[in-house]
């Protein structure tokens, strides 16, 4: 918390476009799931600021459709619908996958030295079994990937589509058998980066988000199959089996 109130305090944007840009941010590293509740007054003792920023911030994602506005000082993280994420699961491959090639043309050995580090840290928390806060470090090198490629407007179009998507798949992400795996594709991403290898990189992106894709149908399948039993206690086990089966998808 104070780490995000001196950010505000530092910052020359005015006071509500740092929180719109915060809570953006933390919808795109799958911070909150989807359905989950926003209220007003939590987030502004969270920033160190009254309610007015607050309020603003989060009408402002609420016209963008991020969030869905409550009358009780509140917002909801929305619930999207299967349809609708592969929608944006098609549009998203389309621009991630340009947006890799314009950073295979131009990333440094440099920079692939910091990420393979990053990577590599990364990947030792995993195998000691330390998955917490997985979908933000990936979510965030992979949006650093692209932005070494340069392109602003790619940059704005691929954070509006996490926006929309991310939140969902922060279920996915509990599971240590998807966390291992989808950190092997990154790590496949930055090798072929480092070959010089845009076809190969951007077939490991693919490969991926297909994987991503395939694990969000799998636990909408099976929350769309509990939500027609009744009983809570059967829907909690439905949500809880995807830690198991998700390790089955090819």
């Amino acid at each position: 918390m104070k780490d995000k109130q001196r950010a505000i305090e530092a910052g020359k944007e005015t006071i509500a476009d740092q929180i719109y840009n915060s809570i953006r941010k933390d919808l795109m590293e799958c911070r909150w799931p989807a359905g989950h509740t926003l209220k007003i007054r939590n987030l502004a003792a969270e920033f160190g600021v009254s309610a007015m920023p607050v309020r603003l911030a989060l009408k402002r994602l609420g016209s963008e459709g991020a969030l869905a506005i409550e009358e009780n000082r509140s917002a909801r993280v929305p619930v999207i619908s299967q349809r609708r994420f592969s929608e944006f699961y098609e549009v998203t491959v389309r621009l991630e996958r340009l947006a890799l090639e314009k950073t295979s043309q131009r990333i440094t050995p440099q920079q692939l030295g910091v990420l393979f580090a990053q990577a590599d840290a990364i990947r030792q928390e995993i195998d000691q079994g330390r998955t917490a806060g997985y979908a933000q470090r990936f979510n965030a090198m992979l949006m650093e990937l692209y932005r070494i490629g340069g392109s602003s407007a790619l940059i704005e179009m691929i954070e509006y589509a996490w926006v929309h998507v991310a939140p969902p798949a922060n279920a996915i992400f509990e599971s240590p058998a998807f966390v291992s795996k989808i950190h092997i594709h990154l790590i496949e991403i930055l090798e072929a980066l480092r070959r010089k290898d845009h076809v190969a990189a951007e077939t490991a992106l693919a490969a991926a988000l297909s994987y991503a894709e395939r694990a969000m149908n799998l636990l909408m399948d099976m929350e769309r199959s509990s939500n027609s039993l009744r009983g809570q206690k059967h829907r909690t086990q439905k949500r809880s089996d995807l830690t198991g089966t998700i390790i089955t998808i090819a």
